[in-house]
């Protein structure tokens, strides 16, 4: 890849749906599998890759900004990657529906509930979660465990990792050798200096950031990728606003109710309503409303 062309195109970014589910596909099934390797930290000798899987979504909205990749991994484990772009606050909920469906369909009407295989859920988000907001590390992993016996596992057949993106980097200097933090950096942006640096030493980053080079090459793909980036965009606005205007809804409210306590606490003390207007400098009209609500 020459160094002038690289440097003059912008990298699509990886975490966007169109251009994850193109990267982490069959036909490139050795990035993929690198790629699988490093999320579940094992040797991954055989893999299947399903890019034709019908999506198990609550509603219809939920397939804006969340990627899936569902992966069989050594005909033991089923594995399933999604990465989260908009905070819905309801991500707990959202990774159980989907674990209990993919759980499910590995045991057949008549079939042994011992021959499910082992589910994984990896979680990557775009966005802080306030569940695990004084943990620094970029990522925590989820099972069942006995309440008194925390080393206790019921099974090893389920497990939900979460990973930040807001806190790879970090993870990164930490431990720049950490390959799961490496992945995650190119997922989030491939143009940044560190996923460079990173390119020097991990050969299958590398082809993955040249295989992206190649669809950002692609007026199509750039095309539907910008597409998809400006809908994410402005999912995250508009709730952003709603959340503002919720909060300042909730502070006007307050400030009604207070000063509605505070006009019938004077009334009680005797004051008129001449000067109870000039205190909480509203009509007369609106304190006659107060009084009467």
């Amino acid at each position: 890849m020459g160094e002038n062309k690289e440097n003059n195109l912008k990298l699509l970014k990886p975490k966007i749906d169109v251009v994850f589910q193109s990267l982490f596909s069959k036909k490139n099934e050795k990035i993929t599998k690198a790629f699988a390797e490093a999320m579940l930290e094992e040797k991954v000798k055989k893999i299947t890759i399903n890019n034709d899987k019908e999506l198990f979504r609550a509603k219809p909205e939920d397939k804006l900004g969340v990627l899936d990749l569902e992966l069989d991994i050594n005909d033991t484990e089923k594995v399933d990657v999604e990465i989260q772009l908009v905070d819905r606050s309801n991500i707990q909920e959202r990774l159980l529906f989907y674990f209990s469906k993919l759980y499910y369909n590995e045991v057949k009407k008549g079939d042994d509930y011992k021959k499910a295989k082992r589910v994984v859920m990896v979680a990557i988000l775009d966005y802080d979660l306030d569940l695990t907001k004084e943990i620094k590390r970029m990522e925590t992993k989820w099972k069942l465990r006995e309440e008194n016996a925390k080393d206790l596992v019921l099974t090893d057949k389920i497990e939900i990792d979460i990973i930040e993106l807001s806190k790879v980097r970090a993870e990164y200097e930490r431990n720049k050798q950490n390959k799961k933090a490496q992945w995650a950096l190119f997922i989030n942006d491939p143009n940044t200096k560190e996923v460079k640096e990173i390119m020097k030493e991990n050969e299958d980053i590398e082809e993955a950031v040249v295989t992206v080079h190649k669809m950002s090459e692609d007026e199509k793909m750039r095309r539907l990728a910008d597409l998809r980036e400006k809908a994410i965009m402005d999912e995250k606005a508009i709730r952003r606003k709603g959340y503002e205007d919720g909060q300042k809804a909730g502070v006007e409210a307050g400030k009604a109710e207070e000063r509605k306590e505070n006009a019938k606490r004077m009334k009680e003390l005797k004051m008129s309503n001449e000067q109870i207007c000039q205190i909480l400098n509203i009509t007369e009209e609106e304190l006659k409303d107060l009084i009467e609500e």
